[in-house]
This record gives C-alpha cells, structure tokens and sequence, in this order.
C-alpha cells in the first residue's frame, strides 16, 4: 500500500476518532460523533456549513477537495485560523484535529460570525458562490456534458477546424472517474505549469452510470485515445509506441533489417528516447488519456474491410456518410494563385489548408463528391482522381497501419477483412492472430500474454482460445486519407467512450479575419451528425 493512501486512512481514522470529543465542546452528546453518515450531518450543524455538502461527498473527485473544506472549518470552529492552521487543517488534519479533540483547554468558539445580524459580508457570500459555482462546474463537466475544440480536418465536413462543441456524457452513461484526485475542471494537465493536474495515488474501477442510449453506428463519438497510455510530450503530444517504431526503423536504416531484429531496434529506441532531454515520457491513466472524436463505423461483432476506399460491412457496402471526404489528386491548366485559392473557398467552401502543391501544375485537395464534381465545372481544372493506396508490398508501410506487422500487407485504402470483438465472443487463438487482438487482451482487458514453444499462454496458462471481456468500436474520421484513426492505433474499448458530439455552440474559421467572415454563423448551435 502507497504511502499517500495510509495517509488519507490514517487522517480519516483520526478524524472519525476525535469528533465524539469535538462535539461534546460545542455542545452536543459525544455518540453523536461516532455513527457513521449521522456524524458528517453533525459536523456541518456544528461549523454551520450547508447539509449537502455531505451529499457532494460522495462525489469522485470533487470529494477530496471537500473533505479538506470541511476539515478547514472544522478547525476555525475551534479557533485555529491564520494561514498555518488552515494548511494543517488542508494536508496533515490526522495531527490538528485530535490535538484540539484531547485537548482539554481547546475550546469551541463557535463559526466565525460570518453572517452578523444586520450586515453583509460581501466577501464571505463572493467566497460562497464561489464554492458552489465551482462546485456544480465540476458534477455537470464530469456526468453532463463538456466543451471540445476541433483541431484538426479529421472530420470534415461534418465537424469543422475550430469548432466548439458541447459533448453530451450522460447519453451514453458518464464514467465515474476512475482517478477520482485532481485538480478541479482540468483534464491530464495544470495550465501554465504543464505538470499533470491529478495522482494517482488512488485508482476506481471502471464504472459508467445509466444513459439512455448505447453508441449506434456511425455515431460521431468522443473516446479516450487508445495508444495515449504513454506519450512523448515535446512540441506535440505523441504516442511513445508510435515513436518507438519511427525511431526503430530509424535506427535499423532500413525494414528488413527492424522486421528481422524488431525487438532490438526498439529497445534501442526507447534507450534513446530515456536519455533525450527534450522528450518527456508521461505515463496516463485511462480516462487522462487525450480525447479524439471520430465516427463509430464499426460494431461489436462486425467483420470490417475497406477495398479501394470503400468500407465494407459483414460483405456489404457501408451506409454512405454525407460530407465524406478523399484526397483527390487534380492536375490543372495553371499554377493557382492564393486569389484563385480565394475564390474556391468563396465559392466551393474548400479549405485553402487542404489545396497542396504536389509538382508543376498538380494539387492535393480533399474534397468531397459534390465538391469534386462541382470543381470540374470551374475550368481550372483538367483531369482529377484519387490514387487509392494498394495494399502495402513485403516491407513498406506496414509499420504504420495496424497491427503494424508484416504478415498483414494492409493500407489505409485496402485493410482487412478484421473481426471487432464483441463482449463474450470468443475466438480460436493462435500465434497468426494474437496480432491482431494482443493489445485487447494484454492491455485493455489486464492479462499477461506470452508466446511460448508456439504456444500462446495467458496469465501462465496455455491457451487456444480466448473469451472477451469488453466490447469494442471501430473508429475512422470523416476525412478519410488524413485521419488518425483505428486503421493506424485499432480498437477502441468500451471503457475508453466519453460521449457523443450534441451540437456546435461556436465556430471560427481561422482562414478568414474578425471582419471577413472568421465566425461561422451559420454553424452557431447547431447539431452534430
């Protein structure tokens, strides 16, 4: 057990003990003090502290900032202010209050009048308001709903660069914080200081409480980044597996040299990464973990491939998804000024970012089918296609789609066929397809998986078939060639839901000036498909 956690026992302990004798000096029977629940309602008669603030207790995180509270006015009650009382109240309450519990000249002196018959106290009631508002901030940002900022073109069109959205937790049922100490209102991160904002001396199980809908397909859909458990955090945030494998295949100089020795190359990598200065390594709980938003194309159950582009569904074409978008590669009659630029945003809503000079006259752009065929009829244009990419030849771009391996020659054009595990499906394992769901049942589902004499073993114990724990989605942007998504880090578990897009409360296109259109307004409040 962690030292901070026989702490905060020890401090509870210590309170619980001391409040029968910290009664009985404000005047009330000492049993008073050591029945469990009745106690706290006691407590806030005797610092005249409001009775929900019990109820607040039993919130995840916000329970700890409020139990300090509680202790600080237990403490002033008795006359211990000033700025050293009130930090020992804060950190080391398992040593003040029974000091003034057993000690005999310790009197109650009542709460500290901040409400004088006849006057206000307008600092009192600013601090007041202040706690409550902060308070309910917190319970609506962690059960309700929470603001998101789009900052990348992953979704477009159906979510736009600079976006603000209000991300309803309680559809799909809010998780319980499973790292219930951290700072108020934050995420993985303090502002300014750049430490992280929780610890995680103690961990919650995974919980969700009741929504009243389940995640349907092609929902757009907020998630805990699955490969965020450990990043690299320099200009970016990156995953640290990802970075393994670029800086491996670095180091190796060539693909058949990593594939042939991987486990050697990437044990070089991570020894360059540890002494790099300017790479911080941070280990993240999984509800720190960043938040992305994709849409949820794939099922519990389902047998996913994408074939030139086209998604695939248990054999069959997938729903066509309005807005959809692909890099398309057009060749035109003349080199496009920022002007000519100008007048396909004016008039196509094309995003100038996603127009890219490729070579002499030749462009990337990503469009999507209206924007294609309505582009042709602006006569710059002269021819226009979209280079699928093939499925990856032995050695060569295997390393970035998953699973990252060469017995899988997948691209982000031609993937699969790959099976979605579902919540208690169970299926045949062997060493050819422990690739594929190794990181399900190793990290997500908390097992040790080792390969032995070719055999598979799980938690010691050899294996030929494996039952699954959770269910899990299949999640790829809107902006199909330049989304990170689950072609590049794979499932995504049940666990790791946040909750679903509800509508964009603000949008500015940071294209366009303050006076040129920069707000959308004709995004204001409106809702996410």
């Amino acid at each position: 057990m962690k030292i901070p956690v026989i702490l905060l026992i020890v401090s509870i302990l210590a309170t619980y003990v001391s409040l029968g004798k910290l009664f009985e000096k404000a005047g009330r029977p000492a049993w008073q003090g050591w029945v469990p629940i009745y106690n706290l309602f006691i407590w806030q008669k005797v610092t005249e502290r409001p009775w929900y603030w019990v109820l607040i207790l039993l919130v995840p995180g916000i329970q700890f900032v409020m139990l300090m509270i509680m202790h600080v006015n237990l403490v002033w009650s008795f006359g211990h202010r000033g700025t050293q009382n009130t930090l020992l109240a804060m950190f080391v309450p398992f040593y003040i209050i029974p000091k003034i519990a057993f000690d005999k000249k310790q009197e109650f002196t009542g709460n500290l009048q901040w409400k004088v018959p006849g006057q206000r106290n307008s600092r009192r009631e600013w601090a007041d308001a202040l706690l409550f508002a902060l308070i309910a901030a917190y319970i609506v940002r962690t059960f309700v709903f929470e603001s998101f900022t789009i900052p990348t073109a992953s979704m477009e069109k159906s979510m736009l660069v600079g976006d603000y959205l209000f991300v309803s937790k309680a559809r799909y049922g809010a998780k319980v914080p499973e790292t219930p100490i951290y700072f108020p209102l934050t995420h993985h991160t303090l502002p300014v200081l750049n430490i992280p904002s929780y610890l995680d001396w103690q961990k919650l199980d995974y919980n969700r409480l009741p929504g009243w809908s389940d995640v349907e397909r092609n929902d757009p859909v907020v998630f805990n980044y699955p490969l965020g458990d450990t990043v690299i955090v320099e200009d970016e945030v990156t995953s640290w597996y990802q970075y393994v494998r670029t800086l491996g295949m670095q180091a190796a100089r060539s693909p058949e040299k990593f594939e042939a020795d991987r486990q050697r190359y990437e044990q070089i990598a991570r020894e360059n990464l540890l002494r790099n200065p300017k790479a911080t390594v941070r280990v993240r709980p999984k509800d720190k973990k960043e938040n992305y938003v994709k849409r949820c194309v794939g099922m519990p159950g389902d047998v996913l491939e994408i074939k030139e582009g086209q998604l695939m569904i248990d054999g069959q074409p997938a729903q066509e998804i309005p807005g959809i978008q692909f890099d398309y590669t057009a060749i035109t009659s003349q080199e496009l000024t920022n002007a000519t630029k100008e007048r396909l945003k004016d008039e196509l809503d094309l995003n100038i970012g996603n127009v890219e000079r490729k070579g002499n006259k030749t462009y990337s752009m990503l469009l999507t089918q209206s924007q294609r065929e309505a582009i042709m009829g602006v006569g710059i244009i002269d021819s226009i296609y979209i280079d699928w990419e093939p499925k990856a030849e032995p050695h060569k771009k295997i390393f970035s789609v998953y699973p990252y391996h060469s017995d899988f020659d997948w691209s982000i054009d031609n993937f699969g066929p790959l099976t979605i595990p579902a919540k208690g499906m169970t299926i045949p394992l062997s060493q050819d397809n422990l690739t594929l769901y190794r990181r399900c049942i190793e990290v997500y589902e908390d097992h040790e998986v080792r390969v032995q004499d070719g055999q598979v073993l799980i938690d010691g114990e050899v294996r030929e078939d494996y039952t699954f724990e959770l269910d899990y989605y299949w999640m790829m942007g809107d902006n199909r060639h330049r989304s990170q998504d689950s072609r590049i880090f794979g499932f995504v578990p049940e666990d790791h839901i946040v909750g679903r897009p509800s509508f964009v409360w603000l949008s500015l296109d940071e294209e366009r000036s303050l006076f040129g259109g920069k707000i959308r307004w004709s995004r204001m409040f409106k809702g996410v498909e």
